[in-house]
């Protein structure tokens, strides 16, 4: 009789309601919005630091085309000769000459606000919704699933994005062209605006899981 007793506690505690259910997507929702965010902060701080510092600390740039590489051996021209195709213009730095849609720019604005627009209201929404639960109506393991996703999700991104950062910062600012580079040297803004916003959301969930672990 006991026996059959737990064995109804242990089955009861897997039961999937709609609560449940509602939790779950909360929590998803809430994971997802969040990651896509950061990437529409990414966009709109390397757009705007275009306009604030060198290009090619935002956009990593194709070397223009010089007019003896577009010859042939007898001297003669392949085609109709242009320095950048596509609609690019011509831009100077480190004394050499490289082609930048500058249209780019304004593209990437408009998608990293829309997306941050979008998604904090949408993350919003969802942890508004979080909070409404009570306590003691709420799912511990899927709060716990949250917290320790988004902690492995961002420890492991932030691990990745340091040595990439700094490899990206130090190719910039020592960066010196030679006549066989066909780019310029890699954009390191993207990377470090992640890497800002990565390392605080790590210690946050890493925190948060840490309080979890003991309930």
């Amino acid at each position: 009789m006991i026996i059959n007793m737990k064995k109804d506690q242990k089955t009861s505690n897997f039961k999937i309601t709609s609560h449940t259910l509602l939790q779950a997507y909360l929590y998803l929702v809430s994971f997802v919005t969040l990651g896509i965010l950061i990437i529409g902060i990414g966009l709109t701080s390397k757009a705007l630091l275009s306009y604030k510092f060198p290009i090619p600390f935002s956009y990593t740039l194709d070397f223009a085309n010089k007019e003896e590489d577009f010859r042939n051996e007898e001297g003669i021209p392949y085609g109709e000769f242009q320095e950048c195709y596509f609609g690019r213009e011509v831009m100077t730095f480190y004394e050499r000459d490289f082609c930048f849609d500058k249209s780019i720019r304004k593209t990437e604005l408009i998608t990293g606000v829309s997306l941050i627009l979008s998604m904090s209201f949408l993350f919003a929404i969802h942890q508004y919704g979080i909070s409404k639960i009570k306590e003691e109506n709420i799912d511990l393991f899927i709060k716990k699933a949250y917290f320790f996703l988004s902690l492995g999700f961002y420890s492991f991104l932030t691990i990745v994005m340091i040595p990439f950062t700094v490899y990206y910062l130090a190719d910039f600012f020592l960066f010196e062209p030679t006549k066989d580079m066909y780019v310029g040297p890699s954009a390191p803004a993207m990377n470090v605006t992640i890497m800002i916003i990565l390392i605080p959301l790590w210690i946050y969930f890493f925190k948060k899981a840490t309080a979890l672990k003991e309930k």
